[in-house]
């Protein structure tokens, strides 16, 4: 079964979520050291700060971790609690003091944690946007909708309690319309077997005693949770479809805003920017860049492998969830992949398609890799992702890219779209080390002579004629013309001078 780019987004952000909960207990000790100090200095600040962390500390207790509704909650409890969008450079503020206290907890309890901060920063940036997109208007959902029934003085609606499933039972989410002093803490941490008996509690705790009980009380569900309303003198039947009606209408909405936001990709581009920008040698972009593709985008496994234009070779560099050591000892032809071949004889340097390189989407493997490949490595389907350099038009690797042995899947649009933006990215940092004496070698161990043409490049760099090589070598002067020519070809040299000193680069000569 294959896995979106959405769906692979979402995992990343419920891994964040998963990382707060599991060290929730000391992450909200940093938090409640900050605010300590914030009101002690009286910054402006401390008020919206405590909002969001009493707001995390409440969600990081529930058994149900549900990002979506971490998302949407926060927003509408904080234009209910401030009636205001917040301030862009305040909410930015306190969201990055919030988010630094969970890096430093993450760093200091975890080993090796590197790998694991994009997934809080995702997180972090998510909330971010939520709450921003308040000033743009977005802010009306579920909890908005009940506050507006609650208010409304046709509907006669007294409250609205939200109930969502727990371990054995049932508790309250979220109650609507009814003053916070009169619900304790207790109240959202007590666990009832069925929805009828947490119904009893509240509309015992919110009874009044001067009036009679003429309250109705009927369920709606919603999602994955149920939405109780009370009326008070009120005829159900009339109010029920109105209700359930309001509540499709929002549904829709909220598919409408998912459509808009589903560009995911942009977020995937962004996390594997930030985590290849860390590399300082080529090693490390080499082995980030493995790392980013898998894990930023719906794949498993990724090879990385550099490109000779002109042998037309891949040369492995590093695999990730591959045997290392096994994709660094390949080096193939582009032809033996025939529709990798096909697709890279169109990017000849006289052809424009050079500046637009594509993923090719090999949905088996069998038919298209050289059948050893696909045994060892349990090929099914495939992605060869390019990665490239747009401004020089020029393809410097590849990635190849799984969902794991024998998974066969299919690429939806969205990650299409991000395996440019990443190839385009990595190309751009392999560039940055493109001088360095590793990347020579690298280009040595791809472009390979015969000893025949060593002799003549080892002449033509001491300045010697073809007449003069020729002699040398006891060959024709047509026969050294031959290989001078195959020579610059496969060096992608402009002239014999060029062609010796990218030998002497490459470590072909001395």
């Amino acid at each position: 079964m294959s896995l979106s780019l959405n769906a692979h987004m979402k995992t990343v952000l419920k891994n964040g979520v998963e990382l707060l909960y599991m060290h929730k207990e000391s992450i909200i000790v940093e938090w409640n050291d900050i605010l300590g100090y914030m009101k002690k200095t009286n910054k402006r600040s401390a008020e919206a700060f405590e909002f969001a962390f009493l707001f995390l500390n409440r969600f990081l207790q529930s058994e149900n971790l549900q990002t979506d509704t971490l998302l949407s909650d926060i927003r509408s409890e904080w234009y209910r609690q401030f009636q205001r969008p917040p301030e862009p450079n305040l909410l930015i503020f306190i969201l990055t003091l919030l988010e630094n206290a969970v890096h430093k907890v993450i760093k200091s309890k975890t080993t090796r944690s590197f790998h694991l901060h994009p997934a809080v920063q995702f997180l972090f940036s998510k909330i971010c946007e939520e709450m921003l997109s308040i000033s743009n208007g977005r802010y009306f959902d579920i909890n908005t909708l009940c506050e507006q029934l609650v208010h409304s003085k046709q509907l006669h609606i007294e409250w609205v309690a939200r109930i969502e499933h727990a371990t054995n039972g049932y508790r309250f989410k979220k109650v609507i319309g009814v003053n916070d002093d009169m619900l304790h803490y207790d109240l959202y941490q007590d666990i009832k077997p069925s929805w009828f008996l947490l119904t009893e509690s509240l509309l015992k705790l919110t009874s009044h005693q001067d009036k009679p009980d003429n309250r109705d009380v009927f369920p709606i569900p919603w999602k994955g949770e149920t939405l109780l309303f009370c009326t008070n003198n009120q005829n159900v039947t009339s109010v029920a479809p109105f209700l359930t009606y309001a509540m499709h209408l929002l549904q829709i909405e909220e598919e409408k805003s998912k459509e808009k936001s589903s560009d995911q990709w942009k977020d995937a581009v962004i996390l594997f920017n930030e985590w290849i920008m860390r590399s300082h040698n080529l090693d490390e972009a080499i082995q980030n860049i493995a790392y980013g593709y898998a894990q930023y985008l719906p794949f498993e496994r990724c090879a990385l492998f550099k490109y000779s234009n002109t042998d037309e070779t891949g040369l492995g560099l590093f695999g990730y969830h591959f045997n290392n050591e096994e994709i660094r000892n390949i080096k193939e032809n582009v032809d033996n992949i025939p529709s990798l071949y096909k697709s890279i004889t169109k990017l000849h340097p006289s052809n424009e398609a050079m500046k637009n390189f594509q993923p090719i989407y090999i949905s088996n493997a069998s038919k298209e890799f050289p059948n050893h490949y696909v045994r060892h490595f349990q090929l099914e389907s495939v992605i060869v992702a390019p990665i490239y350099v747009p401004s020089e038009g020029e393809l410097i690797a590849a990635a190849i890219l799984d969902q794991g042995p024998g998974k066969h899947f299919e690429v939806d649009s969205s990650t299409f779209t991000a395996l440019l933006k990443f190839g385009q990215s990595a190309g751009e940092l392999l560039m940055k080390f493109s001088n360095t004496d590793k990347w020579k070698v690298l280009d040595s161990r791809v472009v390979q002579l015969s000893s025949r043409e060593i002799d003549v490049l080892e002449l033509l760099a001491e300045g010697a004629s073809t007449t003069e090589a020729a002699e040398k070598l006891h060959l024709s002067e047509y026969t050294v013309r031959d290989y001078i020519s195959n020579i610059m070809k496969r060096l992608n040299a402009k002239n014999r001078t060029e062609a010796a000193v990218k030998a002497i680069r490459f470590g072909l000569i001395k």
